[in-house]
């Protein structure tokens, strides 16, 4: 069962929002539901709970005065899987090995397309952009699982699998490394250097790489998105290592399994999951130098690593996958041959058991921040919530990286605006957008649910296209209040968003009396009905030109002295007259 956080923003008056779920495939449909039943300023913000996993259609709706005012849609809502892959470069991907891609027809098995930038082989601890979401149905080249995956891989592949036995989504974030020993990935956890063990040289130039892919996988995607877990495939640089003439280079089993319980521990404190699921492929693979090319020691270290009480799975053991393989080390999809790459999808099925998903708790997203539009003086104010964060705001859907205040507060221009927070574990929680309007808040429309009425007798006045708070001129407050008029009444309301008023509107409640005697004279060009909520009695002359009606509803009487000129209109209604 999961949460899902709704947030938005409105304009013109709104007493409640209410959402609810289509189930398009798989997942059970959720019935409207109030989710904010005190909207206010144009902001709303609730959740829809014991939501089970599938694929929706969300639709929300405004309500005013038991009405629906408007009702927006959202397709592909997905609750389900996600996974972070990490290690290096047998599941970060390689272009042109023959790997496919999903096929379910839903488009389902998603990712976000964005490679963390490293000109000239430098990395750069950049955050990503805001996130777009995008379908792994491509076997295309271009393909960039965020932050550093390469093409679609085993993931579409695997997604499907996964999709068959739990008709769910699956949502995929790449963080492996070509090349990365483990040696790289535990001293980089720290901000320390390490050579790359290929190469010789400071790997990607920077001493906080290859660690940091995964921690901007954790710090933004999986605080946005939730995880289940962290897939882990990586060791075949430690048999390069392992067959250097420096023995002081090589890993040992103990090395190998102090080096990754290091990762994963830095990986749980950076990102506050301190039981962050891990699951261990056992790999060593390479023909590299004399056989055999595979690793008993860095083999070894990985299944001291598992620790099931600990959340440390065991995952696939690929060493035995395409034997031999093309390029010495890399799985493939191989033409008319064996499909390595597929082989690897199934073995992850395989070890991603029922045992497994009972027993790895996933973290859900964080939930978005509730922000509060104001207005002061003229001036509109957005509020963030206070707490031990870093606030960037932004324009639209804009990246962190064009942040154009860090306050708790921003009074902006008119425009739309979100806000990343990062806590002191670098995790990203976004907001929902708000729009501040670009004058001061519009006056009421008002209106009211009978004039003329009876006097003393109650009434109901209305207003509406006020996305603030409505204040009358009886003291009261709301977008709807109750009055009982003496005598014919002109009340006013107006809108206000903080301390900001709009200019009062006005609104006429006529009274009539029970019984009237009308003496004088309607003279040509009027037009007017008279009411009444017993009788009307009439001795009066109507003159040539008028239009009048007599409306009561017992009775009209009309007694000597009463004259209707030939040219006059007059009507005379028993029956009806004023009774609300």
């Amino acid at each position: 069962m999961a949460t899902i956080s709704i947030a938005g923003s409105y304009t013109g008056g709104v007493e409640r929002v209410e959402a609810r779920l289509i189930a398009v495939a798989g997942g059970t449909g959720v019935g409207w539901t109030s989710i904010d039943t005190a909207p206010a300023a144009g902001i709303y913000k609730g959740t829809l709970n014991g939501v089970t996993g599938g694929w929706y259609t969300l639709e929300v709706r405004s309500i005013l005065f038991n009405n629906v005012v408007s009702t927006a849609t959202l397709s592909r809502v997905g609750v389900g899987e996600v996974f972070v892959i990490a290690g290096q470069s047998n599941v970060q991907g390689i272009e042109n090995h023959g790997h496919k891609a999903s096929v379910d027809a839903n488009a389902r098995i998603k990712y976000v397309d964005w490679l963390l930038p490293c000109p000239d082989g430098t990395c750069q601890n950049v955050y990503p952009p805001f996130p777009q979401i995008s379908t792994l149905n491509s076997t295309d080249q271009a393909v960039h699982i965020a932050p550093n995956g390469i093409t679609s891989w085993a993931w579409g592949e695997l997604g499907d699998a996964l999709l068959s036995r739990f008709n769910v989504p699956v949502l995929f974030f790449n963080a492996a490394a070509s090349g990365s020993s483990i040696g790289n990935w535990s001293r980089s956890a720290d901000g320390l250097p390490a050579a790359h063990p290929h190469i010789g040289i400071q790997y990607a130039n920077n001493p906080n790489f290859p660690y940091h892919y995964l921690r901007k996988a954790l710090n933004f995607y999986a605080s946005l998105f939730g995880i289940r877990a962290v897939l882990w495939h990586q060791g075949e640089s430690d048999l390069v290592k392992n067959r250097n003439a420096d023995p002081n280079d090589n890993t040992s089993a103990a090395e190998y399994r102090d080096s990754l319980n290091h990762v994963i521990s830095r990986s749980r404190s950076h990102s506050n999951k301190v039981l962050l699921p891990w699951v261990i492929s056992r790999v060593s693979y390479w023909e590299y130098g004399s056989a055999p090319f595979t690793d008993s020691e860095v083999i070894a270290g990985q299944n001291l690593t598992l620790n099931p009480t600990d959340k440390i799975f065991a995952g696939p053991e690929t060493d035995v996958i395409l034997i031999p393989r093309p390029d010495g080390v890399h799985l493939q999809n191989v033409t008319n041959g064996t499909q390595g790459i597929s082989e690897m999808a199934t073995s992850w099925n395989t070890y991603l058991d029922n045992n497994f998903f009972a027993n790895a708790t996933p973290y859900a997203a964080m939930a978005p921040p509730s922000l509060t539009l104001g207005c002061s003086g003229g001036t509109y104010s957005v509020m963030a919530p206070a707490g031990a964060y870093t606030y960037f705001w932004v324009s639209g859907n804009n990246d962190i990286s064009t942040a154009f205040s860090n306050a708790q507060i921003i009074t902006p221009g008119a425009g739309t605006y979100r806000v990343y927070l990062k806590d002191n574990f670098g995790n990203i929680i976004l907001s929902q957008s708000v729009t501040v309007p670009g004058g001061g808040p519009t006056s009421p429309s008002l209106t009211v649910s009978a004039s003329p009425v009876v006097a003393g007798q109650p009434v109901t006045l209305y207003a509406q296209g006020c996305m603030g708070s409505v204040s009358w001129s009886t003291g009261q407050s709301g977008y709807s209040i109750s009055q009982t008029p003496t005598q014919t009444t002109t009340y006013s309301a107006t809108c206000s968003i903080g301390s900001c008023a709009s200019v009062a509107a006005n609104i006429q409640v006529s009274t009539c009396p029970a019984t009237a005697t009308l003496s004088s004279p309607y003279v040509s060009g009027q037009t007017l009905t008279i009411k009444a909520s017993n009788t009307l009695i009439g001795v009066n002359a109507i003159r040539a030109g008028a239009n009048i009606t007599y409306d009561a509803k017992n009775s009209v009487t009309l007694q000597p002295g009463f004259l209707a000129e030939k040219g006059s209109i007059f009507t005379a209604v028993a029956g009806v007259g004023c009774s609300n």
